[in-house]
């Protein structure tokens, strides 16, 4: 999974590499860097993510995750409070942890995002996930996670 992440990375930067902001483009593919070390999450986990802009101000987001024979699967709405890729941002959506057994989890999160160069984004915000199991006690119960991307737009 590694080598898959930083070829799909390696493969976008020199087909898309130009002279556009990060503002200007519609798709952005990247990693969790909190994920890969995280202990909450399976002790890391490998982790691929896909922004599509769908406006000026929102996107749809997808997250794939994977460790041995877990796989998580997030697809979100992303609304932003100023501009595509700089500023606040709030997004909500659904969470389907695939492991021995299937389950549904509902993903809200509020973070800050921006551009420090010609074609990179950076964004964090904390993820509040709501559903059947928390990592910690194992009751029905919310549970907030940190994120750190980076991603690189196209």
């Amino acid at each position: 999974m590694k080598n898959l992440l930083r070829a799909c990375t390696l493969v976008a930067a020199f087909i898309t590499s130009g002279t556009a902001t990060a503002a200007a483009t519609d798709y952005a593919i990247g990693t969790d860097l909190i994920r890969w070390f995280d202990p909450v999450q399976d002790g890391g986990m490998a982790s691929l993510t896909f922004q599509k802009a769908l406006g000026r101000e929102d996107a749809l987001f997808v997250d794939l995750a994977k460790k041995d024979d877990r796989y998580l699967v997030g697809v979100d709405y992303k609304v932003y409070n100023q501009r595509y890729y700089y500023g606040s941002f709030m997004q909500v959506g659904a969470l389907l942890d695939i492991d021995n057994s299937t389950r549904l989890y509902i993903e809200g999160a509020m973070g800050y995002e921006f551009t420090p160069s010609t074609n990179w984004v950076v964004s964090g915000d904390v993820q509040m996930l709501y559903g059947p199991r928390n990592p910690s006690t194992g009751k029905e119960e919310p549970w907030f996670v940190p994120r750190l991307r980076v991603m690189y737009a196209f």
